[in-house]
């Protein structure tokens, strides 16, 4: 990634419960403490368990909290489903990191979707994406809790916030968490899956 760059946008996607608020501020608390301007919203939906979450972070030279419809920089989902609701905001050349857990809305008749169905539509639109085996790698470490560390680690490794907020400090934080050492193995893990997807221009 070029860390020229003056800023990057992210806007992370899922539902309440996945801890999407959690990881945008420990994001955003790592980075005003290397120096780098943060600005973090929750933009809509409710927190409480199985509602929609879209929190936007700005790291750099910003001065607006919320991020314009197709400039964000990555995507961030929690849950394939909102992924694609997320797809909107991706400038051109963007990328979307999602997790694999899929959850489907409590809707009557609703017809369950499926992991093909939706990698399907990212590939019809043209996107950019990268799959994280987060529940995987969640449960393996002890706790299905870890899953918003390993996609926080997976960002991180992707080389994205290069530049902006050092992965020491990151870390930092992620150690003053409850259940410190089963998000930090989470949270290391991540990085190593994120590392293997490079973004690259």
């Amino acid at each position: 990634m070029d860390v020229s760059r003056r800023r990057i946008n992210i806007v992370m996607t899922g539902v309440g419960g996945q801890g999407l608020i959690t990881a945008a501020r420990i994001l955003g608390e790592a980075a005003v403490e290397g120096g780098c301007k943060a600005l973090v919203a929750e933009t809509h939906g409710l927190s409480q368990r199985g509602g929609a979450v879209e929190v936007h972070v700005r790291l750099g030279d910003v001065y607006s909290s919320l991020v314009p419809r197709g400039e964000a920089d990555v995507v961030l989902s929690f849950e394939m489903i909102e992924a694609v609701r997320g797809v909107p905001y991706l400038r051109q050349g963007g990328v979307l990191l999602t997790a694999d857990t899929l959850m489907m809305p409590p809707t009557p008749g609703l017809r369950p979707l499926k992991r093909q169905q939706i990698e399907a539509a990212l590939k019809g639109a043209g996107v950019r994406y990268v799959v994280i085996p987060a529940r995987e790698v969640a449960e393996k470490v002890g706790s299905y809790l870890a899953e918003n560390m390993v996609m926080l680690g997976a960002l991180v490794g992707t080389g994205a916030l290069d530049g902006f907020v050092e992965p020491e400090r990151i870390r930092a934080k992620v150690q003053e968490l409850p259940m410190a050492d089963k998000n930090l193995a989470a949270f290391e893990e991540g990085i190593r899956l994120g590392s293997q997807a490079r973004l690259r221009p």
